[in-house]
């Protein structure tokens, strides 16, 4: 049960919302530094400029959660627009498509599993750390999938995921740094703004997936995950529904629909093969009989997790278990 419209709808509306902001902060830079004298109106301008910035980091990371749901090839029931579409809003975003779906589904099959899971290389920090660096770290390792599909493209496979991935990357920078200035749009009001916010926004959600949740078991050893294969979804699942290995941020509904349902991350990870749009009904329907860990909203997340490891303990997710 594939939202198709709903999708299409919001992967045409967030490329749309950006431009908008690109335009407002454009307008209402201009107009500060016109009506307020000196320095006064030069911070102005750019406390304005960093706060649009942010807006639209949040509208981005929107579009890379989205093109989440294409990675597992849940976005679109036609397979060529699920790819397509994937691949532009994941470029927009930043990352290349293709690449992200091994880091991905990699990490899916091996979830917060030490020594496995491809995530330990980003978050298995010090809190401080990986909200500073990780998201660094995360978006180097896209990169460096993408350039070991380039080394081995006489391999099967590889040259065609490379290849859409390069394509896609080059339509996004030819966006931002083409269409954007020829629509007489500052790259310093827009474009730089919003990559210098990025890795902090993409920080303050990514940290509350798994930061903080005791270690699941681990397997006997990890192989890489290129594609969705359903028949791995039923592998180890009773596990999966036993153990926990993610977080449920309950969030406010506006935050929920803009980034696509992704607070829910446990209940994604125990029905990988679910639409965003049924995440939350499959909480509600499951979480007198299942475990999860909940917490109140991003900020309580984030305080909570300054206060514990990657790799938390049982006794201190306890206090936020709920279900079976």
């Amino acid at each position: 049960m594939i939202p198709s419209a709903e999708n299409l709808f919001k992967a045409a509306l967030l490329p749309a919302a950006i431009l908008a902001s690109f335009f407002t902060v454009q307008t209402g830079a201009v107009a500060i530094e016109a009506s307020l004298p000196g320095w006064t109106g030069a911070t102005g301008k750019w406390m304005f400029v960093a706060l649009l910035g942010v807006w639209n980091c949040v509208l981005l990371t929107g579009m890379g959660v989205l093109a989440h749901d294409a990675v597992h090839r849940v976005l679109f029931r036609n397979p060529f627009c699920n790819e397509l579409a994937g691949g532009l809003l994941s470029a927009l975003a930043l990352l290349p498509f293709c690449a992200n779906r091994q880091f991905h589904l990699t990490h899916h099959s091996y979830a917060h599993q030490p020594g496995l899971d491809p995530e330990d290389e980003m978050h298995d920090h010090p809190f401080w750390y990986a909200l500073s660096v990780g998201s660094a770290i995360a978006l180097g390792v896209q990169y460096r999938n993408l350039l070991r599909g380039v080394l081995r493209f006489r391999e099967s496979g590889h040259a065609a995921r490379a290849a859409k991935d390069l394509l896609s990357l080059a339509v996004a920078a030819s966006f931002y740094f083409v269409c954007v200035p020829a629509l007489g749009l500052s790259l310093a009001y827009t474009v730089v703004p919003m990559l210098l916010a990025l890795l902090p926004v993409f920080a303050w959600r990514a940290l509350s997936d798994h930061y903080g949740v005791p270690a699941a078991t681990s397997a006997a050893a990890r192989r890489e995950v290129y594609d969705t294969e359903p028949e791995r979804w039923e592998e180890d699942v009773a596990r999966r529904r036993r153990e926990v290995s993610g977080w449920v941020v309950l969030t406010s509904p506006w935050l929920e629909w803009l980034w696509s349902h992704v607070n829910y991350h446990e209940v994604h990870h125990k029905y990988p093969w679910l639409s965003h749009a049924h995440l939350k009904a499959a909480f509600e329907a499951t979480r007198d009989s299942q475990p999860y860990v909940v917490v109140k909203g991003y900020w309580r997340s984030l305080a909570n997790l300054s206060r514990s490891k990657y790799y938390g303990t049982r006794e201190r997710a306890q206090g936020f278990l709920t279900g079976g």
